[in-house]
């Protein structure tokens, strides 16, 4: 087994960042574990109401009874552990400013970098210098999966905490190159902004299906498309749904 107190160094902050969408109840656990004070990162944005998706930040330290349950957690989506020379404020101000991003297509969508299965994909997927943006003043991004199998993301040249200041979001794009990588290891993301456009542009479609059906079709056409279709994905999406609800 994996012992998490020897990746955490005395030389840095740390911290956790809990995932309030995890069927596995991270903060219940962490409280449980002798956690306190943790704190909403999307506190003073316009979501600050979202208390029940809205992703957690707590310092912790290389004792901390929470990283037994971390080690012994069924649960792959509980949230990341993040290491950092700079305060608790400067650390939740660098992820309030990551609460959306900016695609390449031009669209911003919610950043979810406190899902270990995501965020730390793109932050492996990004170079030197995107890295270093998206990392910010933070030092390394870990995760430990479910099998034991530790994941450690190191910021080449962490932002001085002294030179740190708060960019109103949405400010970092993500690469085309990233996004890419993405669509070849996992699908979700496609699927959830696949959704958005849906109904943004077609609210006619996205409404006409009970929200499972539609999350069925939508990741099965997904899955099926391909860069020879003879469509956009969107394209795709939409002619296969308006034969279906239009034929």
């Amino acid at each position: 087994m994996c012992d998490l107190s020897q990746q955490l160094t005395p030389d840095l902050n740390w911290y956790v960042i809990l995932n309030e969408t995890s069927d596995g109840q991270p903060q219940r656990w962490f409280y449980l574990n002798g956690g306190s004070d943790a704190q909403g990162i999307w506190l003073s944005t316009p979501y600050a109401g979202w208390r029940e998706v809205m992703p957690n930040l707590a310092q912790i330290t290389p004792e901390h009874p929470f990283l037994d349950w971390i080690e012994q957690a069924s649960c792959e989506d509980w949230g990341i552990l993040v290491g950092s020379h700079a305060d608790f404020a400067t650390v939740q101000a660098h992820f309030r400013s990551l609460t959306h991003v900016w695609l390449p297509s031009g669209e911003h969508v919610f950043f979810r970098f406190y899902d270990p299965r995501f965020g730390l994909d793109v932050a492996t997927l990004c170079d030197d210098e995107q890295r270093i943006a998206l990392m910010g003043p933070t030092q390394c991004w870990l995760r430990l999966s479910a099998q034991q199998t530790l994941t450690r993301v190191e910021n080449p040249a962490p932002t001085a905490p002294a030179d740190f200041q708060e960019r109103p979001f949405p400010w970092w794009q993500v690469p085309e190159a990233v996004l890419a990588g993405l669509s070849e290891q996992d699908k979700s993301t496609l699927i959830t902004n696949s959704l958005k456009w849906l109904k943004e542009q077609h609210a006619d479609l996205y409404f006409y299906f009970p929200e499972s059906v539609l999350n069925a079709k939508v990741s099965r056409l997904v899955h099926r498309y391909n860069e020879q279709t003879p469509a956009t994905l969107n394209q795709y999406l939409h002619q296969a749904l308006y034969q279906e609800v239009y034929r």
